[in-house]
C-alpha cells in the first residue's frame, strides 16, 4: 500500500467520525472533517501522479472512498432533516445506476473504464459544495435553490453516463 492509497483509507476512516459529529450536532467539527476528506482526495490524486504511484488498488479505493464520503454525508444529513430525502435519493440512485451500468458492461466483456467528464466533475463539485453549504449554515437556515442546481447537474451527468454506456455497446456491435 502506497501513500496515495493511505489517503483513500484515511477518507474512509474519517467518514465514521464525520457521521458521529453530525449525529451529535457538532457541525463545525463535521465541516472540518468533511474538508479534511476533500483535501485528502486532492492530495492522493496529486501524489499518485507526481510519485507515479497509480495502482489498481488505488483505482478502486479512491472512487470508493469518494462515494462513501458523499453518500454517507447525504444520508446522515437527510436523516437529521437538513437535506430533503428526494435530493439524497436522486444522488444515491444516480451513483447506483452508474455502478450497475459499469458492472453490466464489465460482465458483458466490455472493458471500458469509467472516466469522469467535465460535467461529472462539476456534479461532484456541486454535491460537495452542497454539503459544505449545509454544514456552514450555523442556524441551519439555507436556500433550497442550491439543491436544485445540484440535482439538475446530477441528473444530467447520470444521463451522460447512460449515453456513454449505450455508445460503448453500439460501437462494439458495429465491430
Amino acid at each position: 500500500m502506497n501513500i496515495p492509497n493511505l489517503f483513500s483509507v484515511f477518507r474512509l476512516f474519517i467518514t465514521i467520525f464525520f457521521i458521529m459529529a453530525v449525529n451529535q450536532g457538532r457541525f463545525n467539527i463535521a465541516l472540518c472533517l468533511f474538508i479534511a476528506q476533500g483535501l485528502s482526495d486532492l492530495l492522493d490524486g496529486f501524489l499518485a501522479r507526481v510519485m507515479k504511484a497509480k495502482t489498481y488498488l488505488g483505482a478502486i479505493l479512491d472512487p470508493l472512498a469518494d462515494k462513501v464520503m458523499l453518500a454517507s454525508s447525504y444520508i446522515v444529513l437527510s436523516i437529521k432533516g437538513f437535506i430533503p430525502l428526494w435530493v439524497t435519493s436522486i444522488i444515491i440512485m444516480r451513483d447506483f445506476l452508474i455502478a450497475a451500468g459499469f458492472l453490466v458492461l464489465y460482465m458483458l466483456s466490455y472493458k471500458s473504464r469509467p472516466s469522469p467528464s467535465i460535467l461529472s466533475k462539476l456534479t461532484t463539485l456541486f454535491q460537495i459544495m452542497t454539503i459544505i453549504y449545509i454544514l456552514w449554515s450555523d442556524k441551519r437556515e439555507y436556500r433550497e435553490w442550491f439543491f436544485y442546481i445540484t440535482i439538475v447537474l446530477t441528473v444530467l451527468s447520470g444521463f451522460q453516463y447512460m449515453a456513454r454506456g449505450y455508445k460503448t455497446i453500439k460501437v462494439k456491435e458495429n465491430i
